[in-house]
């Protein structure tokens, strides 16, 4: 852990919603900085759990992620040390893609330039590449790409930090563990794609947070930093299911003991079998590119000697501690993260 300086005001990408509000909160608790610029239309936290309404009225000023309006969106960056930049589309919806989606993070990283932003930290993704088949990862990519780009010409620092999933603090905040289990609660039965043998390592909010703070407020005078973002435990699929359904089994109140087993599927096969529980909620479970990008290889740390990772919490150790509280309740993702924005 680097000892973190106060870097006066910082902006954040939704830093009412979820990594965002984590990130504001560690940043106020601990006197890290004077003020916070709250990029995003969202005006009240998704969750009281960790920010209070006093918080976010003396310390948060709220501000339009104008990306339609640069010169809108520079002003509102002027007098920020350090852009923590979360933001991005779990999904594509007509021409609202990922490269899209990364050539509004470009945008935003031209702006914070011209408003004398010191650094830039972005959220990306582990094993990320220009020419990835995966649209999600390949949009991370290019957005990384103009960010280093911008920096290299202009002299503004960066880091990247690189997650492939983040789960706690809370269950309702772990969107799909809480609706696997939510899930396994009320079916005998829940399949796996192929042989289940995929591998998944995903990241504790808090130890993310600590690593952005780190990245940002600990080195605000250094550039290039790219790290995996990533716990300790990466299981296959079918162990972090089965782990998930015993922690879900602790409370006593499962309807079924649901068996979670590989099927030999095709992932489209998988991914279409959610649909009835799509229908019924009005949410997306999981798609088959989510699948897809599960089973590719990629969501795994891309530098797994990095002896920061061994520190954090795991996702193994995390079931165990919540698994009574996990799947008792739907967590609808699109009511969540695709709230009416303002133009």
């Amino acid at each position: 852990m680097i000892p973190s300086v106060n870097a006066g005001r910082v902006a954040i990408t939704g830093a009412l919603s979820f990594t965002g509000r984590y990130l504001a909160a560690h940043l106020l608790e601990r006197n890290l900085v004077s003020s916070i610029v709250n990029l995003s239309s969202r005006t009240t936290p998704i969750s009281s759990h960790n920010i209070s309404p006093e918080q976010v009225e003396s310390s948060m000023h709220q501000a339009e992620l104008s990306f339609h309006d640069p010169a809108r969106l520079t002003s509102s960056l002027e007098g920020v040390d350090v852009l923590y930049c979360t933001y991005w589309i779990r999904f594509s919806r007509g021409d609202d893609n990922h490269f899209e989606a990364a050539k509004r993070c470009r945008t935003l990283f031209e702006c914070a330039q011209q408003a004398g932003v010191q650094k830039v930290v972005f959220t990306a993704h582990t094993g990320m590449s220009l020419d990835s088949p995966y649209q999600y990862i390949a949009g991370k990519a290019h957005a990384s790409q103009y960010l280093r780009e911008i920096c290299a010409k202009t002299g503004m620092n960066y880091a990247i930090a690189k997650p492939c999933g983040i789960f706690g603090d809370v269950p309702c905040e772990s969107i799909l563990f809480n609706n696997a289990a939510y899930v396994m609660r009320r079916t005998p039965l829940f399949l796996l794609p192929k042989d289940g043998r995929a591998k998944f390592q995903p990241i504790y909010v808090k130890d993310l947070v600590q690593l952005m703070v780190d990245l940002g407020n600990g080195s605000i005078h250094t550039t290039g930093e790219e790290l995996d973002a990533v716990g300790k435990d990466a299981p296959m699929a079918l162990d972090l299911f089965r782990t998930l359904r015993d922690s879900c089994l602790s409370d006593k109140r499962p309807i079924f003991r649901s068996a979670v087993a590989a099927s030999h599927l095709p992932t489209k096969v998988v991914g279409a079998m959610t649909k009835p529980l799509d229908w019924y909620t009005g949410d997306i479970l999981l798609d088959s590119d989510d699948l897809d990008l599960m089973y590719s290889g990629l969501t795994v740390a891309d530098d797994p000697m990095d002896e920061r990772i061994a520190q954090r919490k795991g996702i193994l150790e995390w079931m165990a501690e919540n698994g009574s509280h996990l799947g008792l309740e739907y967590v609808n993702s699109m009511d969540r993260y695709y709230y009416p924005r303002k133009d």
